[in-house]
């Protein structure tokens, strides 16, 4: 508890610190900037979990978030059309498995970072070398995994989500 709230105000000093990463709104669009879920966990109990957008959040370049069998698919189909069949088997592979043995479940969810300012084309193939993108990431409590992944590659970076850890609030970390 205490660590939660240390880790809040020195994530709020920095924010305070740096105004010009802040998320800005759009002239024609609203933008998402927090979202605030409840997840049903396979006991059929519920989980509530708070995502934010904002500069300094691991989430702030998310593209497009997956939550089903079917959403899964729908990018790993873009990902072979755009970067090959390995760039679509390795989001089915993320969605489709823990990323450790003992994490509590697969993923709950994906996220698909790409920079705003980032060009695809999405009318042909672009078929690149894939350079290391196939390995899966994870988000942990408070960072990526591979922070590294995102600004190498040109491939949008695909994270799993809320499934690599227990969430439950009474766990000593």
């Amino acid at each position: 508890m205490i660590k939660t709230k240390l880790a809040t105000a020195m994530l709020a000093l920095g924010l305070l610190s740096a105004p010009s990463l802040a998320l800005e709104p759009l002239p024609d669009r609203a933008r998402v900037q927090h979202m605030n879920t409840d997840l049903l966990l396979p006991d059929g109990s519920t989980l509530n979990v708070d995502v934010s957008f904002d500069c300094g959040s691991d989430y702030q370049n998310t593209a497009v978030m997956v939550m089903s069998d079917s959403g899964a698919k729908l990018i790993a189909a873009a990902y072979t059309h755009l970067y090959g069949e390995a760039a679509g088997q390795a989001v089915m592979d993320t969605w489709q498995t823990k990323q450790n043995a003992s994490d509590p479940r697969k993923p709950t969810y994906l996220f698909i970072l790409a920079p705003r300012d980032q060009d695809i084309n999405w009318k042909s193939k672009n078929i690149n070398k894939l350079n290391n993108f196939l390995s899966r990431v994870s988000i942990s409590e408070t960072k990526v995994a591979d922070q590294k992944l995102e600004s190498e590659s040109k491939i949008p970076v695909v994270l799993a989500g809320c499934g690599v850890r227990d969430h439950n609030p009474s766990a000593v970390e």
